[in-house]
Order: structure tokens, then C-alpha cells, then sequence
């Protein structure tokens, strides 16, 4: 579930000193940093301290931001200030600066007076504020627009999201249940490492804790789900082994959010030997997909975490991988065994639960899902440590509607947007890309890049 951003917002104006005397105007400065407040407002939650002139004024707004524990803090002057003003606040700060230099007046009227230039003369000292962020090594973004201009505010809310999904992944746990799909070297990974540069702390559950779980799960608690299942789903399997899924599934959740996870990296075949479950949680990890706990098969840390700020940014995320090349369509099918996201569906009345055709438990094979997903604009996103160093990879596409195979798993046709499936094949392999991706709906490469940008991670856009 996406959380709100914090943003600390300083706006300043230089209005009294020796030389300058323009302390009339404080009353509609104040004013003009009041709708400022109430602008930013919109998209985040506000830390607002008063108008800032004078240095004590900047470090009081700066220990505000600090105690607030802001994502994000928005500069923007109204009036000319002192570069050592706004300076005294960014030493003691260290969450991301976006500098407005927003304007209230589309021109300068033949007929202005003083005050009216005041209050619009913010990119008089614009530069000296920038310039010495460049000379601290503070790295910054801008935007520049008019103060009401509907398209700065959308750069804006931009920002202020992709600044709640660093706070988002360092505040996020992962559970992981079982270990790593043995073999699979994209998905052997220093996990303090990617504590230290991307976020998350993984933490390892015991499988056991499932195991009891499922039989601490009441009748009547399962019978609701798989009534509820029933009701929205075609179901295309014995009705013992969709209860037992069930009962699984309300097991795993129960396990996850007492330990208060995040996300889940499951292994899911740790459990096909165990007769207290014996069948594979294809179902169970799709659903907490649905209910906002990203979920990734094969105990994939990196792709879950992509899961994550993919769900930041767009609310909904899944996990996928390459399947079959559509040279006819120039297109690729991409799916995952029985595992999906059901939320993004073409149609939650299309969405079979049948049996998983891939992994056979003590008890059986269990439920998969089997659907086509949603037509629509897309985004692929991968994480991979190469080297020392963290990257992303993204790729914007559409996915096209299909008619879902026979093959108990979810299913989607990407076509790129930029290449032909030849060279996006060539140019997603040669970028280091693993065999999983996380994918959300909508073209999100832009705050992707933001998000890439203030977290100090390499990025690449195939």
C-alpha cells in the first residue's frame, strides 16, 4: 500500500536589513508562503515552519524537517535571500532538495509597483542558492513554472512521490521463506548490500511458521475465502484442493503481517514436502500480490523489490518473466507459473483458479491462477547489482490483449515501445537484466529516473 510523502517546505524572502528596507510587505509574503504550503499540500504531508529571512530562521525550519523526518524538502524563494540563508538549512538537512523557482505573475505589468516585484523576484537569488548546493556537493532538482501552472504542479507531485519511495523501501521488510532457487545466479545477491544502497532489510522466516499457521486457520475463516473466490472467479479444480490453497493463503498472510512485512521472497516449492501443506502456494503468493504485498516467487529479493517501488509509484505491481518470443507480433509473452497479480486482470470474471500444472505436493498440485492481463501502457522494471553497483532497468511498452493459454499461469503480450522484439531482446539481455522483472500499468520511466537520480543508483532505459 503507497504511503504519503513527508515534505518540508522553506520558503524564504529577504525583506529587512541594513540596506534593504521592504518589511512592509511581510504580511503578504507570509501570505504567499501560506499558498505554497497549501499547494504541496495536495500531494504530501506538510512541514511548514514560517516564513524564512534570516539564518536562526533556516536552522529552527531545518530541526523541524529533521524531527519530522521529511522525504523531501522544497525550497522556493519568493523574494532575492542571501545564499547563506537557505545554506544554513541544507548543512543540517540531509533528505533530497527539489528547488521551485515558482512565480505568482505570468509578466511584470507596465504599471508594477516595488511590492509587486518583491514578491515575484525569487530567480534574482535562485542562482546563488543553486550554486552553492553545486559547491556543496548537495544534489538538487528543479522545476520552474508559474506558482498556479497546473503542469509544474504535476512535475511537483512527481518529485514528492518519488521521494516517499526511498523513505518507503528503507522503512521496508521483506520476509523470506526458504532460500534462493538454488542454481540461479541472478539471484545470489550481498543482501547488506542492498540494505545499504537500495533499502529493504530481508528477513528470513522459518516455513514452519506456515505450517502451523494453516492449522491454527478456522473452517469457517476458509469457507468465507473460498465463498468470495467463488463468487468473483471461475473455479476449475477439486473443490478439496482449492480449500486447502485457501487455507494456505489466509496461513501466509496471517504469518506476514504479524511479523509486519512489507513483501514476501518465497521459495515455494519448500513446502511441497511438508504434509502439513504438500501443495504449491501459486494462489497464496498472487493473492497477497492483490491485497498490496508484493510477492515474488523463487525467493527473489531484487525483483520484489522492484515490486515495491513499482507499487510506490503506481499503486498495483506484479512479477514476471520473458516466456515465448511473438515474432508475428513483434511482441513478447511474458507470464510466471501459476504467480501473478489477479489485481490487474483483463477481467476479474476472465480469472480461471485451476490446478498448477508446474509443481506436484504431497497433497497435490494446488491452485494457480490462469488470466490474461489487462490491455494497456506498462512498465517494465528490473533491479541488478553489477559489480559494486546497483541499477535499474527499465522498459516502457503496451501491453496487448490476448486470449490467455491453457497453461495455469497468468500471461501477458508486451510490446516495446522504442525497439523491435530482436533488438529489445538483444538490448534487455546486454543491460544485465535477470531472468524475473517487476511490471506495473503506466509509462513510469520518467520518476523512475528521479527515483534513480536521488538514490544514487544507476539507471538504464532499454
Amino acid at each position: 500500500m503507497t504511503m504519503k510523502s513527508k515534505v518540508g517546505v522553506l520558503v524564504m524572502a529577504l525583506l529587512e536589513d541594513d540596506y534593504n528596507k521592504t518589511a512592509h510587505v511581510r504580511p503578504m509574503a507570509q501570505k504567499v508562503a501560506d499558498k505554497i504550503g497549501a499547494i504541496i499540500g495536495k500531494y504530501a504531508d506538510v512541514v511548514c515552519p514560517p516564513l524564512v529571512e534570516e539564518e536562526y530562521q533556516a536552522e529552527a525550519a531545518a530541526q523541524m524537517f529533521n524531527a519530522a523526518g521529511v522525504d523531501l524538502i522544497i525550497a522556493v524563494e519568493v523574494a532575492y535571500t542571501k545564499g547563506a540563508v537557505p545554506t544554513r538549512c541544507f548543512l543540517s538537512t540531509t533528505a533530497p532538495v527539489l528547488v521551485w523557482n515558482a512565480q505568482q505573475i505570468e509578466f511584470l505589468p507596465e504599471d508594477a509597483d516595488f511590492d509587486l516585484i518583491m514578491l515575484n523576484s525569487g530567480m534574482a537569488g535562485i542562482p546563488e542558492m543553486t550554486s552553492a548546493l553545486m559547491r556543496l556537493g548537495r544534489p538538487f532538482w528543479m522545476v520552474s513554472s508559474m506558482m498556479d501552472d497546473p503542469e509544474g504542479h504535476k512535475k511537483l507531485a512527481e518529485y514528492i512521490a518519488t521521494a516517499g519511495v526511498i523513505r518507503r523501501l528503507k522503512s521496508a521488510r521483506i520476509a523470506v521463506f526458504g532460500h534462493a532457487f538454488e542454481g540461479m545466479t541472478d539471484l545470489m545477491i550481498d543482501q547488506l548490500s542492498l540494505r545499504q544502497f537500495v533499502g529493504p532489510v530481508c528477513w528470513p522466516v522459518e516455513p514452519e511458521k506456515v505450517s502451523v499457521a494453516m492449522s491454527q486457520v478456522s473452517d469457517d475463516e476458509v469457507k468465507t475465502l473460498v465463498k468470495k473466490e467463488s463468487n468473483r472467479y471461475k473455479i476449475d479444480m477439486d473443490a478439496t484442493q482449492l480449500e486447502r490453497s485457501c487455507r494456505l493463503a489466509l496461513a501466509l498472510e496471517k504469518v506476514t503481517r504479524d511479523g509486519k512485512f512489507d513483501a514476501v521472497a518465497s521459495f515455494d516449492q519448500v513446502w511441497l514436502t511438508d504434509a502439513r501443506v504438500g501443495i504449491i502456494p501459486a494462489y497464496a503468493t498472487g493473492r497477497l500480490c492483490e491485497i498490496g504485498i508484493p510477492c515474488s516467487t523463487e525467493a527473489d529479493l531484487t525483483t520484489v523489490t522492484a515490486m515495491l517501488i513499482l507499487q510506490e509509484l503506481a499503486g498495483k505491481s506484479t512479477f514476471l518473466e520473458n516466456y515465448v518470443i511473438d515474432f508475428k507480433r513483434d511482441a513478447m509473452i511474458l507470464s510466471h507459473d501459476g504467480h501473478g497479480n489477479p489485481a490487474l486482470a483483463a477481467s476479474q470474471a476472465d480469472v480461471t483458479l485451476k490446478h498448477s500444472i508446474y509443481y506436484k505436493g504431497v497433497n497435490g498440485f494446488g491452485a494457480s491462477f490462469e488470466y490474461a492481463y489487462a490491455p494497456g501502457p506498462v512498465t517494465n522494471l528490473a533491479l541488478v547489482n553489477v559489480g559494486n553497483r546497483w541499477r535499474l532497468i527499465i522498459s516502457e511498452g503496451e501491453s496487448i490483449a490476448i486470449k490467455p493459454r491453457p497453461v495455469a499461469a497468468p500471461q501477458m503480450l508486451f510490446k516495446p515501445g522504442n525497439l523491435n522484439i530482436k533488438d529489445w531482446c538483444d538490448a534487455w539481455c546486454k543491460a544485465g537484466s535477470p531472468h524475473h522483472m517487476a511490471l506495473a500499468y503506466g509509462h513510469l520511466s520518467r520518476q523512475i529516473k528521479i527515483y534513480a537520480e536521488m538514490q544514487g543508483l544507476e539507471v538504464v532505459e532499454v
